[in-house]
């Protein structure tokens, strides 16, 4: 789209004829002559036509005629393009704003009058895209949304037994452990959403979030109710940081202030769990400082002390989807050889990674729910799953490969 260029080509198109018109008018003046408007016009056509450097103008008022040489120097031709570049740059912010204006205006009322028509042609396209990336990936998302379904009933009912049963001795294991999982269901009906519609770096993204889900739920499950509750009081350090951070946005956001009783309130109890716990707990991961020993403990030194700092490399690269690091920008999992293309839209490659590290971060994240009240339906219904993560990853490894030899 060059409208605005052309545009603005017309609007200063004539701006050079008309500071030159100017220049040869000044001229005249000072040898005593006076042209009309017309008389410049036709004056000015001749000498930038080239046609002779000794001009003659012949009035009707014969009396009144006389020959007169012009000559242009270089430092009139220098005054010439002085001027012609300061009146560009004083007419061409305003014209530019004026214009892009006037032609975003037009050209949106044009596209909002032809969208329903040009909305049906994606709309086919990309129903046509998701028949062929289902010939391909039918299979492993169907075992991966059957795990999300068996895994959202086991923690419904996990979560209504852990409440009667071990509410009393644990509350806040049982709090912190059955919304983790709770979300980390959510987590992977995003993954599906986005591994259906062929955005695998946009999966993989939401699976660096099911991973950190994971390492929180086997750490906590691993270490009990003192941690937990630790875990669920970390809220109040939470809650003071984004206070802050609305505070020293909100008057360029104009939005309005907080209430000052309000931040009084979260202010007392960021005080009381520090005071509590400690000045590490005010730290991004201090509900974790004692039992790692680390004053300001990092997410990888949980996800040590988890057991599944093995998935460090596959955290890093969903990482890259999630910051604007160049490695997002030049590493795409939907691309498999064309180093050269730019993604820009969806692709029927790359979901294998995604789709089976939202199995096994979903089974990680399911076992200390069981652990907790270990009965032999729960038991093998996680038994079951476990299962099933190691059926969905192969799965997903095949329709790659088979990607992979169709593109050799």
């Amino acid at each position: 789209m060059q409208l605005l260029h052309k545009a603005l080509q017309e609007e200063l198109g004539e701006l050079p004829g008309d500071i030159f018109a100017q220049l040869l008018s000044e001229k005249l003046n000072a040898r005593g002559l006076k042209l009309s408007r017309r008389e410049i016009q036709l004056l000015q056509k001749r000498i930038l036509s080239g046609e002779s450097r000794t001009l003659h103008l012949r009035r009707w008022r014969w009396w009144e005629r006389q020959c007169i040489d012009l000559e242009f120097t270089d430092h009139e031709m220098q005054e010439f393009e002085h001027r012609l570049t300061r009146d560009i740059s004083e007419m061409l912010p305003q014209v530019i704003d004026t214009m892009a204006g006037e032609l975003a205006t037009c050209i949106l009322a044009t596209l909002k009058r032809n969208w329903c028509r040009e909305l049906q042609r994606p709309s086919r396209e990309r129903a046509s895209f998701q028949r062929r990336l289902f010939r391909r990936w039918g299979v492993s998302l169907g075992l991966l949304r059957m795990l999300v379904t068996i895994s959202r009933e086991y923690g419904a009912s996990m979560n209504q037994e852990l409440r009667e049963s071990a509410a009393a001795q644990s509350p806040h294991l049982v709090e912190s452990l059955t919304r983790l999982h709770a979300r980390a269901c959510q987590v992977v009906e995003e993954i599906l959403v986005l591994l259906t519609a062929g955005f695998a770096d946009g999966a993989m993204a939401r699976w660096r979030t099911l991973h950190e889900i994971a390492v929180i739920a086997l750490f906590i499950g691993e270490h009990g109710e003192e941690l937990a509750e630790r875990y669920v009081l970390h809220q109040y350090v939470e809650s003071r940081r984004a206070a802050q951070d609305y505070v020293a946005c909100q008057k360029r956001l104009g939005y309005e202030a907080l209430d000052p009783g309000k931040v009084a309130s979260v202010e007392r109890s960021y005080e009381a769990v520090v005071a509590r716990f400690g000045r590490a707990f005010g730290t991004q991961y201090g509900w974790a400082a004692q039992q790692l020993g680390i004053d300001k403990p990092l997410f990888t030194d949980i996800e040590r002390a988890a057991g599944i700092e093995h998935f460090r490399a596959q955290y890093r690269m969903a990482s890259h989807n999630v910051h604007a690091n160049p490695k997002g920008v030049f590493f795409k999992l939907g691309l498999l050889k064309e180093k050269n293309l730019l993604l820009a839209g969806p692709s029927n490659a790359g979901l294998a990674d995604p789709g089976h590290g939202a199995a096994i971060s979903l089974v990680q994240t399911s076992t200390p729910l069981a652990l907790l009240h270990p009965t032999l339906d729960n038991i093998v219904i996680l038994r079951i799953m476990v299962e099933l993560e190691r059926e969905t990853g192969q799965a997903f490894g095949d329709a790659h490969q088979r990607l992979v030899n169709d593109a050799a």
